[in-house]
């Protein structure tokens, strides 16, 4: 039912459109002001305590005038209920501070209360405030939607949005535990995270204290699974839903096939990303019971830390060596590669394999036949190569079984995760080719990994092969591959080496260096995998700009080509006569 509105509510309601965005920037600054380490005077502080009232109180006459346009409905209350919740929380705390304070029979018993009045109030502040922004954060997808962009756009916009809120919060002084970081260094840090790249320009465990890890950790969660798909989950778990315009939006994203099944599919995302990280957690917690010596004291949060890192496929660590303290350490090893392929599988892959092992309620796609096929091949290949190249070299001290345990997991994160247990400065020149082109196939489409994906590299062997048999068409596991996706893989494939050999070409030019660590350096940022040969902390201010744009491309790259090009093209009435050229 359309509810008719006067002039003057109309007014209201484009002056509380106005101020709403201004408020919530005014708390914005006031987040970063209160947790970001800044040294502030008491007579600040209390006007800034001003200024928290202030905001609070526009946040609730904002609800209860919605409210009212709504006529008071209860329909509205129970589609907006997380915003009055947080109303009647705010409003049962503030009782209580009221209570204890003015109430002297009640001074003794809830002394403990009195005494942590302010810290509570602070806190009681921050969430009312964080609450409201994630939810207006949350309204706004609409908003998006309607702006007609092409969901490519969308999504390069959506990570650079990721990128940039980032690199402000590494400014803060509370994110580093010693001397001042450079704009550019925050930035490559922040666009290694989302990117979940793994490539550092400072060591993550000692340069930046546990707030700014924390940062750092929340840009590898929304960068794995894109910031898009993160705010589509939480507004449909408050009961928000989406829109057609928004179903059609995130289909395009996740490369869903119809529109009835987008919300289960981003909400099957998250569940799994949620599950297997807490698997994860479980699994390294035990693995480091008993181990002291960890920085923050709790390898609690160590375990959710690398969980996190290595399920999302960035290679982010504590340890300033990476694992190279656990290579004989099969716990470890056998959690980190682990978390590792699934997150490198896809989740379309994930779930067709759940309903085919455990449920039996479907067969095996040809999208998951060909990932696991390239997987498997590509593992078992990569783990005997780097055996063989690395036997009398980086391997030559290692007792035997370490060495097959090493190769391994040096096979698994070279693809797309960054962790190693051996120092990558010491390999041989044979090795570290076949990394970088494990590096630059990378993980498979619709995952946490980069790289130009499995499937695509799958395609581009079944070309040639159909090529050589002088087959008109490419066949796989009894299927017709469609022209348009073989010449999707295929341009995909050329246009990775394009952008390789235009920023390969800039970096030797400008970065002094062995030219094998440069360029390794460079397909490990494309593949966002996070390998380096040491070199990533010398690298000029060009050097780090060329880094992040190709940290930048390899993860929304491969993807927004894909979509770009998928994008409906126009018929044409006519075609021009065939011309002969000569090949080979």
């Amino acid at each position: 039912m359309r509810i008719r509105r006067t002039k003057f509510e109309s007014s209201l309601i484009l002056g509380l459109n106005v101020l709403m965005p201004i408020i919530a920037l005014f708390a914005i600054g006031l987040i970063i002001i209160e947790t970001g380490g800044f040294d502030i005077s008491a007579d600040t502080q209390k006007k800034l305590d001003i200024l928290n009232w202030i905001i609070i109180a526009v946040f609730i006459a904002e609800t209860f005038i919605q409210w009212g346009f709504q006529h008071f409905r209860l329909r509205y209350v129970k589609s907006n209920w997380p915003d009055f919740a947080l109303i009647s929380l705010f409003l049962t705390l503030l009782a209580i501070i009221g209570y204890t304070s003015i109430s002297p029979q009640t001074s003794t018993l809830l002394k403990h209360i009195n005494l942590s009045v302010a810290r509570g109030y602070i806190v009681m502040v921050r969430l009312f405030i964080l609450g409201n922004l994630l939810l207006k954060a949350i309204s706004t997808g609409p908003r998006i939607a309607r702006m007609n962009l092409p969901s490519a756009q969308i999504v390069l916009l959506s990570f650079l949005l990721v990128i940039l809120v980032g690199t402000g919060f590494l400014l803060l002084p509370r994110a580093i535990a010693g001397e001042r970081i450079s704009f550019i260094d925050s930035l490559f840090t922040a666009t290694s995270a989302t990117c979940v790249t793994g490539l550092i320009v400072v060591d993550t465990g000692s340069f930046f204290s546990q707030f700014g890890q924390i940062v750092i950790l929340i840009l590898i969660q929304i960068g794995g699974l894109g910031l898009m798909t993160t705010v589509a989950f939480f507004s449909l778990i408050l009961g928000r839903g989406m829109s057609v315009r928004e179903n059609i939006l995130m289909t395009d994203v996740l490369s869903s096939k119809t529109l009835s099944r987008t919300s289960h599919l981003i909400i099957s995302i998250l569940t799994l990303t949620f599950v297997f990280e807490a698997i994860g957690v479980l699994a390294f917690y035990f693995s480091w019971s008993g181990v002291d010596g960890l920085e923050h004291g709790s390898n609690l949060y160590y375990s959710i830390f690398h969980s996190i890192s290595a399920f999302c496929n960035a290679g982010f660590a504590l340890f300033r060596n990476s694992f190279e303290g656990y290579k004989s350490s099969l716990g470890h090893n056998i959690t980190l590669t682990s978390l590792i392929i699934i997150g490198g599988l896809g989740f379309t892959v994930i779930m067709n394999l759940s309903r085919f092992v455990v449920f039996k309620r479907e067969r095996l796609s040809l999208q998951t036949r060909l990932v696991l096929i390239v997987t498997v091949t590509l593992l078992v290949l990569g783990s005997v190569l780097v055996l063989v190249t690395e036997w009398n070299y980086s391997l030559r001290d290692l007792p035997f079984a370490t060495k097959f345990l090493t190769a391994y997991f040096q096979s698994v994160t070279t693809r797309t995760a960054g962790f190693n247990t051996i120092k990558i400065g010491h390999l041989t020149s044979a090795c570290y080719f076949l990394m970088m082109i494990l590096m630059f196939i990378g993980a498979s489409p619709g995952s946490t990994g980069g790289g130009i994906k499995t499937s695509t590299f799958g395609i581009f062997l079944g070309s040639i092969w159909a090529m050589l048999k002088g087959r008109g068409s490419v066949e796989m596991f009894r299927r017709n591959i469609p022209s348009d996706v073989v010449n999707k893989a295929l341009s995909v494939i050329i246009l990775a080496f394009m952008l390789l050999a235009i920023f390969g070409f800039i970096l030797l030019l400008t970065q002094e260096g062995d030219p094998v660590h440069i360029l390794f350096e460079l397909v490990s940022a494309f593949g966002t995998v996070g390998l380096s040969a040491g070199i990533t902390s010398q690298l000029t201010t060009l050097g780090k700009i060329v880094i992040i744009l190709t940290m930048f491309i390899g993860r929304i790259g491969p993807l927004t080509l894909a979509l770009a090009i998928g994008q409906r093209r126009e018929s044409i009435a006519y075609e021009y006569p065939d011309g002969t050229v000569m090949i080979g």
